[in-house]
């Protein structure tokens, strides 16, 4: 093989890892890419209302749909999504399934064990943008080999979990608080029953 041709090679391949940088496949269900956002869209999600007033009070949370553009411009732009498909081996792309706002305070109990309701006729991907982490709270999930995981999420970093894949909760916060992101990629666009009991959540309140 001609000299030129390895070096350059080798060149796309250090690009390649460059690029991705630090991002991990976690098991066949679950992913984790720290330093998702550059700091200039990372200092414009940090702006971000997050006056309890204008949230969803849900026993151990507060939850409302984003409505600030922005946000769904920056997470589904092609810069961030060939992020994400760098590392879930499906084709994907943006669910219409509305990004939502949500915030643990103190004293929240976090997230019973469970496994992300199936919206689509193909499993969706659930992404956990965390914003802001001054808890000791981690995620955790069990894998294939019935072995527990435990990850404190940093903020600016992405956890990925495939619907009805790995089971996973969040722990309870004694101090400080958590900030996040929920956002969906899909595989198609055919929606089932979840979809629509999800979205009366925010249409009933």
């Amino acid at each position: 093989m001609n000299r030129n041709i390895i070096l350059l090679l080798i060149v796309i391949i250090i690009l390649f890892f460059f690029y991705l940088g630090d991002a991990k496949q976690e098991g066949p269900d679950v992913f984790y890419i720290p330093n998702f956002l550059d700091e200039e869209d990372h200092k414009q999600i940090l702006e971000l209302d997050k006056n309890k007033k204008d949230f969803i009070f849900e026993e151990f949370r507060y939850s409302k749909p984003l409505e600030n553009r922005i946000s769904y411009n920056i997470f589904y732009s092609d810069k961030y999504l060939d992020k994400v498909k760098r590392i879930i081996p499906n084709e994907i792309f943006p669910s219409e399934f509305p990004i939502e706002h949500r915030y643990y305070p103190s004293e929240s109990s976090g997230m019973q064990w469970h496994k992300d309701l199936l919206m689509y006729k193909e499993p969706q991907y659930e992404g956990i943008f965390t914003i802001r982490n001054t808890s000791e709270s981690v995620t955790e999930w069990i894998d294939k080999d019935n072995k527990i995981h435990s990850l404190w999420t940093k903020p600016n970093s992405l956890l990925i979990v495939k619907a009805q894949g790995s089971p996973h909760h969040v722990t309870p916060i004694v101090k400080g608080s958590r900030e996040i992101l929920k956002l969906i990629y899909t595989q198609t666009n055919e929606t089932n029953k979840n979809y629509d009991d999800e979205m009366k959540r925010f249409k009933d309140k």
